[in-house]
């Protein structure tokens, strides 16, 4: 199934998710036929909402799409502010630095993981070779300024951080799918799981903080 583009989220995720089947030699994601120890593979989501990006793409995890609906859900909130407020460039400033907060952490766990792989004997090297690709790609974004909005608004950091999802679960999934055993699976879920929890609470601190905007700073600012 092709991975299909999220409006407004463009080249990040595509970008990602070559550099680590160009590195691997992956193929897409294709439907999972494997044994999941975490539950159903259906996305729990799906039935509530209807499709979703996790669903489609066929995302082995079974809590991707009701994280996918969190992160839709918060960011969405952001609407309320709105680009009309005098304040927008500051908002836009929070939800930068909040953003940047999560590429680092990602960054830096996302190394942790690689290298507590290598000496184990139940992981694959393609497994190995497939987390270090995604480091790869990961440290050269980071490298390049993460490929910031040239425009600094919340409407810009929502697009970016539904972008950072889907690159998140994509190439988790990607490289669940590599995995040759049920442990290695479960971490590799767990892994995953845990960067989307970070995210979450990185996008409520950035909600808290636009919301404690004074009114009288948004008039002057």
């Amino acid at each position: 199934m092709p991975i299909q583009r999220l409006k407004g989220g463009g080249g990040l995720v595509l970008w990602f998710f070559a550099v680590v089947a160009l590195s691997t030699g992956a193929k897409p994601l294709q439907s999972a036929g494997h044994a999941n120890l975490i539950g159903s593979l259906k996305p729990s989501a799906s039935s509530l909402v209807g499709d979703t990006m996790s669903s489609t793409n066929e995302v082995p995890f079974e809590w991707a799409s009701d994280y996918e609906v969190a992160v839709v859900y918060i960011t969405s909130a952001w609407t309320e502010f709105g680009d009309v407020r005098s304040s927008d460039a500051l908002l836009g400033i929070i939800a930068e630095n909040g953003f940047l907060n999560y590429c680092v952490r990602f960054k830096i766990e996302l190394a942790a993981w690689a290298k507590s792989l290598q000496d184990r004997p139940d992981v694959s090297e393609t497994v190995k070779k497939a987390v270090s690709s995604w480091y790869i790609a990961i440290d050269t974004l980071s490298r390049n300024n993460w490929n910031l909005p040239d425009t600094l608004t919340l409407d810009s950091f929502r697009k970016q951080f539904m972008t950072a999802y889907k690159h998140l679960v994509l190439n988790g999934g990607e490289i669940y799918e590599k995995a040759d055993t049920e442990n290695v699976k479960w971490d590799v879920d767990r892994f995953t799981r845990d960067v989307a929890n970070m995210m979450i609470e990185i996008l409520k601190k950035i909600s808290r903080q636009v919301r404690s905007v004074p009114k009288k700073l948004e008039m002057e600012y």
